[in-house]
């Protein structure tokens, strides 16, 4: 299903291991092995991302990182960039726990 994996409380992600686990997470979810992630990809890009799509995702991305994102923070999503650095900065708040 996923080729890497995360494990919550050990040493922090690095920008590259979030994007290659974000990256197998959106092949799975839209069922799709030649989706290649890019940072100013959009929901545009996506076929099958919709509204509905997008707050399941959110919750799949919640459980895969073991975080939670906030209205806030999910409504100033604006690309997958955003959406890597957001996970970023909620494993790294995590690991200094």
């Amino acid at each position: 299903m996923y080729n890497v994996k995360f494990n919550p409380g050990s040493d922090m992600i690095s920008n590259d291991q979030c994007q290659t686990i974000l990256g197998d997470l959106f092949q799975d979810f839209f069922d799709d092995d030649t989706l290649v992630l890019r940072p100013d990809m959009t929901a545009r890009d996506v076929d099958g991302w919709d509204s509905l799509a997008h707050v399941r995702l959110l919750l799949a991305i919640e459980r895969k990182f073991h975080i939670r994102f906030s209205a806030p923070e999910v409504g100033g999503l604006q690309s997958v960039g955003d959406l890597l650095t957001l996970i970023a900065h909620k494993t790294e708040a995590g690991s200094m726990k």
